[in-house]
């Protein structure tokens, strides 16, 4: 080189890593100060750096100008400073020899010149034909080329040449670039320098883009060799790796580590193979009692479930030799989820007490290597004194919470619910066994919102031994709903008027009143939910605003009050909202005339393109057409009334007008004059319409429906698949059979048919449950909606408790195998079925292969419940037959059923060895 830099680190290419891009500089984050860059700028981190190093600047305004595109000029002066700071310097000559055509050594710009001397005299800028070009912009392509070669001149190595052994990125528009600058390119993807799949060569350069081009560029330099800073065995298989970097990795290890043994072992991270040495630390065993009921076993390491558990769930290869006659004989054991805790549960009322002598052996890790065996004499658990506490809560559903105690109970006590105010609310307790350990309670008031607090008190409970709860009574408070994580936000505020707004938040909220919201300068006299959408309010103010702007805001204080309907806190709100005088008028759309749903009165609406107010027509100008065409002019009288749902809207029944004094005519078409300003809308000041004609055909009116809704009578559980619903008044049958209009939580219905009652009258619904839905007995809250009377009125939605709902999953037959031969034939048959079953004699059929006619055979009947049945067939089943397959089938007519009468559920199985 004929320009040497007096210092330099040459680069060195370590082909083990791939880090090449890590960046050796850290610098403070706006440091340079830059007033259009902001920390969150993804380009503010290697801006700020290359100012603190001196290598660009900004403007005398304070500003960066990020966005602006980057000159031929500037790309010079840049990449100068960098050269220039790495030892190179500026050429002598550079004041009297000029480097460019267009860039004369006496040129204003003086750094300009010096750095151009100095960029073109090390190989760095060339220029096009000789010409410096400093005004113009420069592409991309030829950004990758001069960072290369500037790379070249201070490391004696290309950025092509680092990248040589890294695999290539994808740069999906490369082929788009000019020949000479595709290498340059894909060795900016490859090294990390440019971060997308398109790299657009063609485009121009924004200054905050070369920034971080070139600040990547510079760091290239800072290879780090990792190295192993500490690994830590975290199983027999498992080890965690810090490097130096301080990032951790997981090793998986081939071979299992042999337990408190120094192991060297070698893996690789990122293609790069490390060694490192470990100790896989096993404790031993601690056996320690939980309560009397339970004992608690930690492994120092995780082992093999099936090694500790049997069949059951039974405590196995643990055995407690009790020295006090307190000998337990019924066990249940739990595996933690990490395999190093095991909890063993006595049974029946047994319990752990005094002194155990406790032998593990025949035991192994999850590795299939066996557990040293561990033995413990004369281990004294003592006597439980220890009362049980609730240790919390955990929500099933929106509406369960599952109580936990912290050991078992004998007795669950007895239970109270309250609300924040201490009102009693409807709280159901889930069934419980002695032995249970938790206890699920179910809101059952439906009035309860998400969010509300419940507090349930107990007294009486106990654990196995008798212990009472502490404190007794106990209490214990949870949420209905838990909150969904996503706090409510104000999404919109509009002034529709001086002395009206609109307020729109991201979902519904509850506890919203008049003091949640402020605007400055005036009083919320209202807020009301609209109508139609229950995100949005319309606040109204006791006077209207000054035109102009207007803080409206919902301060923390408030914000904290409204929740959304899981209870998240609303956001904090504060936008200035522009107040302008609503000076439009209303706009008549249409008219039209409906039926009454009620009072099966013919009404005449109107429709607004805005909110309007009531308004009386005094004698206005109208035209009757009668049936026999006959016109009429004459005076038409009545008053509108705003429509409470849709204040947009305005309506008069027909028959409380007039015209020229008389009812309306049937059959009749009236042509009704509105004059100017004969409606009005909200506004304070209000904006009154133009002059609008209407038109309307008078019909007749039908009878009037009466407000009666239908209300549920009872409910009973007919059996394990039906529900019998009864009304007190008849239904229409096409609301009544909606499967859809009856809910359980949980169940699914497949029909609902109406009959009728003792009476005649169709009050009656028959629910058949979806078979195989309801898996526990216990009530059930059945919600039922939509159901129209006769009348037309629609019942009000209703939740009735439905109790000893009984289980309607149906019994099947798991296994059917031979079970005993007689002279050398297969002389039985034993079918062993889900859960217990009642049976008729003879309840089965055997068959042989593809026969239609079943072999003779004999089974019991059992009037008591049974597991098991067993076939006897007569004849026996010979080799040949048993080859054939041997099927077994409900016999026609015969009854199999479980305790709560759910019918077997059969077509055929095949019998086995």
């Amino acid at each position: 080189m004929a320009n040497q830099p007096k210092k330099y680190t040459k680069f060195v290419a370590a082909a083990a890593t791939a880090t090449l891009v890590a960046s050796a500089i850290v610098p403070v984050a706006s440091a340079a100060g830059f007033s259009d860059v902001a920390d969150t700028n993804s380009h503010a981190v290697n801006i700020n750096a290359l100012a603190e190093a001196g290598i660009i600047g900004g403007y005398p305004d304070g500003t960066f100008k990020p966005n602006q595109e980057l000159t031929r000029g500037q790309v010079v002066k840049m990449l100068g400073k960098w050269v220039e700071a790495q030892g190179f310097e500026i050429p002598a000559d550079y004041a009297t020899k000029a480097r460019f055509t267009d860039l004369a050594a006496d040129a204003k710009d003086q750094e300009l010149v010096k750095y151009a001397a100095l960029v073109f005299d090390t190989g760095v800028f060339a220029g096009s034909n000789g010409a410096l070009n400093a005004g113009g912009k420069i592409t991309r392509e030829n950004m990758a080329l001069v960072l290369d070669r500037a790379f070249k001149a201070i490391n004696d190595t290309t950025l092509v040449e680092v990248a040589a052994e890294i695999e290539d990125v994808k740069v999906a528009d490369l082929a788009t670039a000019k020949a000479e600058a595709r290498e340059a390119i894909q060795a900016l993807r490859n090294l990390g320098i440019s971060g997308v799949e398109n790299f657009m060569p063609k485009d121009s350069v924004t200054r905050a883009q070369f920034a971080t081009f070139l600040n990547k560029t510079i760091n290239t330099d800072a290879v780090v060799e990792l190295t192993v800073k500490e690994a830590k065995a975290v199983d027999a298989n498992t080890v965690e790796v810090t490097l130096s970097d301080d990032k951790k990795h997981t090793v998986k290890l081939d071979k299992a580590l042999e337990a408190n043994k120094a192991t060297e072992i070698k893996f690789t991270i990122d293609e790069k193979e490390y060694t490192a040495t470990v100790t896989y630390v096993v404790e031993a065993p601690v056996v320690k009692a939980l309560n009397a009921a339970q004992v608690e076993v930690t492994f120092g390491e995780a082992v093999d479930k099936a090694t500790v558990i049997g069949e059951n769930d039974v405590v196995k290869n643990v055995t407690f030799t009790s020295l006090d006659g307190k000998a337990v004989t019924k066990t249940k054991a739990v595996l933690s989820k990490d395999g190093k805790v095991l909890t063993i549960t006595a049974l029946d009322g047994e319990v752990f007490e005094g002194r155990y002598d406790v032998k593990i052996e025949n035991v192994k890790n999850a590795a299939g290597k066996a557990v040293e065996k561990f033995e413990a004499k004369n281990l004294d658990f003592g006597k439980d004194k220890t009362a049980p506490v609730i240790t919390g809560t955990e929500k099933v559903n929106a509406t369960q919470v599952k109580v936990n105690f912290s050991e078992p109970l004998k007795t669950i006590g007895n239970w109270t619910f309250t609300d924040a105010e201490g009102k009693a609310v409807d709280v159901t307790v889930g069934s419980f066994n002695p032995g249970d350990t938790s206890v699920v309670l179910t809101i059952a008031d439906q009035k309860i919102k998400a969010g509300a607090s419940i507090t349930a008190t107990v007294i009486g409970a106990t654990d196995i031994v008798g212990n009472l709860v502490s404190p007794n009574p106990t209490s214990v408070t949870f949420t209905k709903g838990d909150k969904d994580g996503v706090a409510p936000a104000v999404s919109s505020v509009t002034a529709t008027g001086l002395d009206k707004l609109e307020v729109k938040f991201t979902e519904e909220v509850q506890n919203l009143t008049k003091d949640s919201i402020t605007v400055a300068g005036a009083t919320v006299s209202e807020i009301k939910k609209d109508e139609n959408d229950s995100t949005k309010y319309v606040v109204t103010l006791t006077a209207p605003l000054a035109e102009g702007l207007h803080k409206v805001e919902i301060v923390k204080e408030q914000a904290d009050k409204v929740t959304d309907l899981s209870g998240e806190a609303l956001t904090v709100f504060s936008k200035l909202v522009e107040f302008k005088a609503d000076k439009v008028a209303p706009k008549f759309v249409k008219s039209e005339v409906v039926v009454d749903e009620t009072t099966k009165e013919e009404k005449l609406v109107l429709t607004f393109d805005k909110e309007v107010t009531d308004t009386t027509l005094v004698n206005a100008e109208a035209t009757e057409l009668n049936k026999d065409f006959v016109t009429t002019t004459g005076k038409f009288n009545g008053t509108f009334t705003v429509n409470a749902k849709d204040k947009t809207k305005l309506e008069v029944s027909l028959k409380a007008v007039t015209f020229e004094g008389a009812a309306l005519a049937k059959d009749a078409t009236y042509t009704v004059k509105f004059a100017k300003d004969a409606v009005a809308d909200t506004n304070t000041t209000a904006n009154k319409s133009e002059a609008f004609t209407v038109s309307f055909k008078r019909g007749v009116d039908g009878v009037a429906t009466t407000s009666d809704k239908p209300e549920v009578k009872s409910v009973t559980a007919t059996d394990s698949n039906t529900l019998t619903v009864v009304f007190d008044k008849e239904v229409v049958g096409a609301t009544a059979t909606k499967v859809e209009n009856y809910a359980i939580a949980g169940l699914t219905f497949d029909s609902a048919i109406l009959k009728n009652d003792v009476d005649g009258k169709a009050t009656t619904v028959v629910l058949t449950l979806a078979k195989g839905t309801n898996k526990l007995d216990g009530a059930r809250d059945l919600t039922i909606a939509n159901v129209a009377a006769k009348n037309g009125a629609v019942m009000e939605t209703a939740t009735v408790t439905v109790k000893d709902m009984l289980e309607n999953v149906a019994p099947t037959v798991q296994t059917a195998k031979f079970t005993n031969t007689t002279d050398g034939k297969v002389s039985e048959i034993t079918l062993t079925f889900s859960e217990a079953v009642t049976l008729d004699a003879d309840a089965f059929q055997v068959f042989v292969g593809a026969d239609t006619t079943a072999v003779a055979t004999t089974s019991a009947e059992a009037t008591t419940a049974v597991k098991e049945v067993k076939i006897a067939i007569t004849d026996g089943l010979t080799t040949e037959q048993i080859a054939k397959t041997i099927s077994v089938k409900l016999a026609s007519g015969k009854n199999v059923k479980d305790v709560n009468l759910n019918a077997l559920e059969l077509t055929s199985i095949q019998a086995i060895q």
